[in-house]
């Protein structure tokens, strides 16, 4: 028990330095070719920080686990979109109104709504994963395109911060340092917090949804504290929850799809609390208002609804 509390500790120091090298790199690459700071988050600190979410469910699935890779993909985003936006909230006021937010916010609901079509079924059917797959390669085409639409029409705008940011092998090499630690320290806090919660009887699926999920989420945790602490561009924790949850979906539980995994859970609560946040923050864009203390606490109230209700 206590050397399983003292790698529970070590991954969480992994993880910070993990989620410390990979902000700090991706966003001088990211600046470095162009990209603005919500596609920053979007695809590079946003897919960076799913990894242990893929990991973790293949190799749940791979051991005849399935009840544990889907807990933590949906524990995931539920900690993703309740915790880290209430505790960002909380922090600091997030702005959510710009153009290009609305349509990562509208495709993310469409997202939400294809999840919760696949996982209402009997089991992961091909269709769904070829859904899922097939919007995953829509929204990668999608935020290449516009983000070369946005580099053409304000080439000579940005060229001279292009020019300015400095990038060299040492920017790269902590950025796949910074991506190692993150699935390092993530596979050991699944570990050992798994280990630790053993202890006490908890369930396995009780496990995935809330402390593998936590811990998979950690990272995003991690950076979305570290980004508001050094006062950056609020649209990385909002890219970075967004892509990350896109990739959960689309991606990890795409990628499911030979395992033939069945669905034994009633994921209806879980679809209605996505659903229900992924229209609270279209509301809040649409009416122009930030992200703030109120939204914060609302959110953070209904992750700790959300684990009274597992642990019930």
């Amino acid at each position: 028990m206590v050397l399983q509390v003292v790698l529970l500790i070590l991954a969480i120091v992994m993880l910070y330095y993990g989620a410390e090298f990979a902000l700090e790199s991706a966003e001088k690459i990211g600046l470095a070719l162009g990209l603005s700071p919500l596609v920053i988050g979007l695809l590079i600190v946003g897919f960076g920080t799913s990894l242990p979410e893929f990991f973790v469910s293949q190799l749940a699935s791979y051991r005849g686990e399935p009840g544990i890779a889907l807990g933590n993909i949906v524990g995931s985003n539920i900690a993703n979109l309740f915790l880290i936006l209430g505790v960002s909230g909380l922090m600091g006021r997030l702005f959510i109104s710009g153009k290009e937010i609305k349509k990562q916010l509208l495709l993310h609901l469409a997202l939400t709504a294809i999840l919760a079509l696949v996982l209402l079924q009997d089991q992961v059917y091909w269709w769904g994963s070829a859904l899922l797959i097939g919007f995953m390669a829509f929204y990668l085409w999608d935020t290449f395109a516009s983000m070369k639409k946005d580099r053409a029409h304000l080439g000579d705008q940005k060229q001279p911060q292009s020019q300015e940011e400095k990038v060299g092998p040492k920017e790269i090499i902590h950025l796949f340092a910074g991506f190692a630690l993150l699935y390092g320290g993530g596979e050991l806090l699944v570990k050992s917090g798994t280990a630790v919660a053993l202890e006490f009887g908890i369930s396995s699926y009780v496990i995935s949804a809330i402390f593998v999920a936590f811990g998979t989420s950690f990272p995003e945790l991690v950076t979305a504290i570290m980004t508001s602490k050094k006062g950056k561009n609020s649209d990385i924790i909002t890219g970075n929850i967004i892509g990350s949850n896109i990739f959960n979906a689309a991606f990890v539980l795409g990628s499911l799809v030979f395992y033939k995994i069945k669905i034994a859970e009633n994921f209806i609560p879980e679809m209605s609390a996505l659903i229900f946040a992924a229209l609270f923050l279209l509301v809040l864009c649409f009416a122009k208002r930030a992200f703030y203390r109120i939204a914060g606490a609302i959110f953070l109230s209904c992750y700790i609804a959300m684990v009274l209700y597992w642990v019930r």
